[in-house]
């Protein structure tokens, strides 16, 4: 697939989601942003890393999971006061980029509709 497909599909996929996503490269640069990310001022061409306070980003994993071409996941303090995930997941078909989102950072799902 070629990059324009990849965000074509990632859009596809993820622009209902009620969470933000990013596709980035290991460089941090985002390559695309879903429809909630983009409403938090998320932009394409920008570093992900250039949002929010420098120590949101100390447990960043982008590194291991371009490295290693897994999927990597931490649990941290929500901010709800529960748990919430993070995850870094390589795309099969070009490993250089990323997939990234948490989920329960920005939501309480026991408050969504369905």
């Amino acid at each position: 697939m070629t990059d324009e497909e990849i965000i074509r599909a990632f859009h596809c996929m993820w622009d209902g989601f009620p969470e933000l996503i990013l596709l980035i490269r290991k460089s941090r640069e985002i390559v695309a942003v879903n429809k909630k990310g983009a409403s938090f001022g998320f932009r394409v061409g920008t570093k992900c890393s250039s949002y929010g306070k420098p120590e949101q980003h100390k447990g960043c994993r982008c590194n291991e999971a371009a490295d290693t071409k897994t999927p990597v996941c931490i649990t941290y303090p929500g901010p709800f006061g529960k748990d919430a995930y993070g995850y870094w997941i390589p795309l099969p078909e070009n490993p250089e980029l990323i997939l990234h989102f948490s989920v329960g950072s920005t939501m309480k799902y026991e408050e969504a509709e369905p």
